[in-house]
């Protein structure tokens, strides 16, 4: 049996490892230390001549491999890790997608309908900081803040009761509700100039009508949780033709409600797939629960050059 599990740790644990517990074990036995363990490094250091060869790649990662200097995949994520994972993924999506909108030179403003803490509004604004110099399209894009700085409305469309997140009361009237629009405007105003952002306070039925006819968004970043939001928020926009061709709209939310497709931004983004004939790729899943597409048509999509 002793046999056995021995064979069985030299077998799952690196060499180095092994090499090191028999030493510690010996020498608390009194016993001589075990033969030593010869690693793969590249030695081999001159060539046929004797003239110095130049250290590879290869050379330096085999001694920090021999030295237990890279971390054993068990040990990738690390305590923290846990927690912040989720936080990093959106935050590199968020920063990716909107150096995606100018690399691809989409036309339109940046803009996220609710902004709960202020943390993926801020990641946008230090997104679009490098803007001045990587955007191709004077004036710079704007970033188009919208929340009714009140929490969730009143929730009493019948898909909405009928969710799992609604049933549980994770999602009620004011929930959701943490900065205030002063505290949001200082946040982001110290990231990029005044001049570049706006926000429109109250729910999205109301703010998303006062915006103007030639109003476009290059990247959109949906977190209002429920049908009802959604769909407040984003059929304005796709009735009036403000989703650029090559927009990348971001669902914060997706797979909420057990993932269910019949609730919450899943089933928002099926009818107004059906509604406006929309033509999108779904570009994956991200973090924990949310997911990301480009837009490439749609009914009442506005042409180019407008």
């Amino acid at each position: 049996m002793a046999n056995s599990l021995r064979a069985t740790i030299a077998e799952w644990f690196p060499r180095p490892f092994v090499f090191r517990v028999r030493s510690i074990k010996r020498a608390i036995m009194g016993q001589p230390p075990p033969e030593h363990w010869e690693s793969n490094v590249d030695n081999d250091t001159t060539d046929e001549r004797g003239r110095p060869r130049p250290r590879t790649r290869q050379t330096e990662a085999l001694e920090r491999l021999h030295e237990q200097k890279i971390s054993s995949p068990y040990l990738f994520y690390e305590v923290d890790d846990v927690l912040t994972l989720p936080a990093k993924e959106i935050a590199r999506t968020l920063t990716l997608a909107t150096m995606y909108i100018n690399s691809a030179d989409v036309k339109g403003d940046v803009a996220e309908f609710g902004t709960m803490g202020g943390f993926t509004a801020r990641t946008l604004a230090n997104a679009m900081v490098f803007d001045p110099r990587y955007q191709p399209n004077q004036p710079l894009r704007k970033l188009r803040l919208f929340d009714s700085f009140e929490g969730l409305p009143e929730i009493t469309d019948p898909i909405d009761l009928e969710s799992q997140h609604v049933k549980s009361k994770a999602w009620a009237r004011g929930g959701c509700k943490v900065l205030g629009a002063k505290d949001l405007r200082a946040m982001v105003e110290a990231i990029i100039p005044p001049s570049r952002i706006e926000i429109h306070e109250g729910w999205f039925a109301d703010t998303i009508k006062t915006l103007p006819d030639d109003t476009r968004f290059a990247l959109i970043h949906f977190d209002g949780d429920l049908y009802s939001s959604t769909m407040d928020a984003l059929v304005p926009c796709f009735e009036r033709g403000f989703i650029s061709k090559g927009a990348m709209l971001c669902f914060d939310d997706w797979n909420c409600n057990e993932a269910d497709p019949e609730a919450g931004e899943r089933k928002a983004w099926a009818d107004l797939v059906k509604r406006f004939d929309i033509v999108a790729s779904h570009c994956g899943d991200y973090s924990i629960q949310s997911t990301k597409f480009i837009i490439h048509s749609y009914r009442g999509i506005k042409p180019r050059s407008s």
